[in-house]
């Protein structure tokens, strides 16, 4: 739900998060928000996964999701806990559907280490970084990015 305290920038990097890593992983974010809406949300990334098999689609789904509380994290200079990372239910509610899938629960724990590891690689690699943060200035500058926006941010 929406926090009046939330620091948009800090909204920025979070959504910017979700957004970068997906078209990473070769979803085509067709818009990234911070804009408050009708249903008290601030901040969406919508994406559209091109990922046929559906064990993929949800390893993806779940690594975006991640993405956001971990640029959030960065961003303010912290390393995201699993106590953060679940504060952001819709974030990790996306998270555990991907895990459940997985099989028993017993080696969530694992697999979700090596999901961070994974998020935690792709943003720090200085040009992806960099890249985050050009779409997370153009957030906080414009609200919403569309498709046609975040190509030009994104562009090779």
């Amino acid at each position: 739900m929406f926090d009046p305290d939330l620091d948009p920038a800090i909204a920025c990097y979070h959504e910017a998060g979700h957004a970068y890593l997906a078209h990473r992983l070769g979803g085509r974010v067709v818009a990234v928000t911070i804009e408050d809406e009708d249903d008290g949300v601030m901040g969406r990334t919508t994406v559209h996964w091109r990922v046929r098999d559906e064990a993929e689609r949800r390893r993806c789904v779940a690594l975006a999701a991640l993405a956001g509380p971990v640029a959030e994290a960065r961003f303010r200079g912290e390393i995201a806990s699993l106590r953060e990372l679940t504060a952001w239910r819709a974030d990790f509610r996306e998270v555990q559907e991907a895990l459940r899938a997985e099989g028993p629960p017993a080696g969530h724990a694992a697999l979700l280490q090596r999901w961070l590891l994974r998020v935690r690689q792709e943003l720090d690699d200085p040009d992806g970084w960099e890249r985050l943060c050009r779409i997370a200035d153009q957030l906080e500058a414009h609200g919403t990015l569309d498709e046609d926006l975040l190509g030009d941010v994104l562009a090779e």
